[in-house]
Order: structure tokens, then C-alpha cells, then sequence
């Protein structure tokens, strides 16, 4: 016997959690978005959270904060109802895109400043020449791109 969808989603949110670790969300952040991206039902209280990711209730309070604040989690709290619910907020993914957009441009503001800086030693500059042309073609190309993503990534 094959080993079932729930397992390998399991492994799936584990893959998820270490590439956004990479980009600086902690791993149970990371847990957290990519179970709130294929949970059903698609909304999840932090108690639930806390039990199907085997997370304690003080990490997943701390990440929530953060998730929230980041705009990629939302949270909707109902009359009569005690506890809050999470949801994932797919809007907020294309601000998280665009913050990555922007980064490669800092960087390529940083190479520029150094060329100056070593605009009399060619030598010098052969290196940070190679990832200034890198970033300059990313800042050139990718704009364009970014504007032709689908409307519903809008």
C-alpha cells in the first residue's frame, strides 16, 4: 500500500515551512501558511492549529501575530463564538512578491554605488561588475513580468 495523501501533504507543509525558513519566516510560520493553504475546512482556530501541527500553543500564538501582521493570514473572530479563526489570505501573496521585487532592486542600488566607488579600478570591479549586470538585467526584466501575472494574482 502507497503511502497515503494526508502523509505526503504532511511532508508537503514540512518542504513548504523550510523554503519560507530560507526567506525568514520561522519554520512554524511556515508550517502554519502552508497547512492554511490546503486545510478543509479552509479556516482553522489557533487550538486546532496547535493540535494538527503538533506545535505548542504559545509558538503558534507568537507566529499567528506574525503571519497577521504580515497581511498573509487573516483574522475573523464571530458572535456568539470564542475562540478566533485563521484563514490564509492569497491577496496579501502578491505583496509578498512584490517586497522580493523591490529587495533585488536595493541590491542593484548597492552594486551601482559600489561601481562608482570603484569606477577607476577595473580590476577591482570585474567581480561586483558580474552581479551588478545580474541584478541590472533582473530590475530591467522582471518588472515587466511581474506586470503580465494573471489578474487573479492582482
Amino acid at each position: 500500500m502507497g503511502v497515503g495523501r494526508e502523509t505526503r501533504l504532511s511532508a508537503w507543509i514540512e518542504r513548504f515551512a523550510a523554503h519560507f525558513a530560507e526567506e525568514g519566516i520561522p519554520l512554524i510560520g511556515g508550517r502554519i501558511l502552508g497547512y492554511l493553504l490546503v486545510c478543509q475546512p479552509s479556516e482553522r482556530t489557533a487550538a486546532e492549529l496547535s493540535q494538527e501541527l503538533e506545535a505548542s500553543s504559545g509558538s503558534i500564538s507568537t507566529n499567528m501575530k506574525f503571519l497577521v501582521n504580515e497581511g498573509l493570514v487573516t483574522k475573523r473572530t464571530r458572535r456568539g463564538r470564542q475562540a478566533a479563526q485563521y484563514r490564509i489570505n492569497e491577496k496579501k501573496w502578491a505583496d509578498l512578491v512584490q517586497r522580493k521585487l523591490d529587495a533585488l532592486t536595493s541590491v542593484r542600488e548597492l552594486t551601482e554605488s559600489g561601481m562608482r566607488l570603484l569606477s577607476g579600478d577595473p580590476e577591482r570591479a570585474q567581480r561586483l561588475r558580474a552581479v551588478d549586470d545580474l541584478y541590472t538585467w533582473l530590475a530591467t526584466e522582471l518588472p515587466a513580468v511581474w506586470e503580465r501575472r494573471p489578474s487573479s494574482s492582482r
